[in-house]
């Protein structure tokens, strides 16, 4: 009996470590980051649309002005999601303190680029996640990989565009200002 106990313990443990070399329970490895892909190992995106859309506060961004963005569908346990200049991979802006049971993502060498899941405990439409926009003019989109659990997956889910505009701070201002000047000058 000791040894069928022995031999039954080894085989767990041996497809235990098999199942943790196939999945990323812990979130999304760097590499993802350009491709976006899961290292789910034979495992294939879902070809169908996604049942996940991503919602964004604002149909435009203000440098330093927080955009909240949330995950709408069903549950979901895994994640990459970061902000793009559409036709690109390089992650832009940085993400706030990342919601429970997600983390950052170290992505085009920004150390807050992008969200992962930490765990696979279930994520839903009430995990916020706050982004913080870089000084660009850029229109932008949210790109995500959604993982409802290891075997179903979507890649590409994206926001719409967002339209980058001068904060009403410093040179923002500035100009702001001076356009209005003109304008009320050549008015009269």
């Amino acid at each position: 009996m000791a040894r069928w106990t022995g031999t039954a313990l080894l085989c767990v443990t041996l497809l235990q470590g098999l199942r943790m070399t196939t999945t990323l329970p812990n979130g999304a490895p760097l590499s993802a980051c350009e491709d976006m892909m899961p290292q789910h190992s034979g495992v294939m995106p879902q070809p169908g649309p996604a049942p996940y859309t991503i919602q964004v506060s604002n149909s435009s961004y203000e440098t330093g002005v927080p955009v909240t963005v949330r995950i709408l569908g069903p549950v979901y346990r895994g994640l990459l999601l970061k902000a793009v200049v559409p036709g690109t991979t390089s992650a832009l802006g940085s993400w706030q303190d990342p919601p429970e049971n997600t983390k950052f993502l170290q992505c085009s060498g920004n150390r807050q680029g992008a969200i992962t899941h930490a765990n696979i405990n279930p994520k839903n439409n009430e995990t916020v996640y706050e982004w913080i926009p870089p000084s660009s003019k850029s229109s932008i989109q949210f790109i995500a990989t959604v993982a409802e659990n290891r075997q179903l997956y979507w890649l590409n889910v994206k926001s719409e565009m967002l339209t980058g505009s001068v904060a009403a701070t410093g040179a923002g201002l500035l100009v702001h200002m001076s356009s209005l000047l003109l304008a009320l000058l050549y008015s009269r």
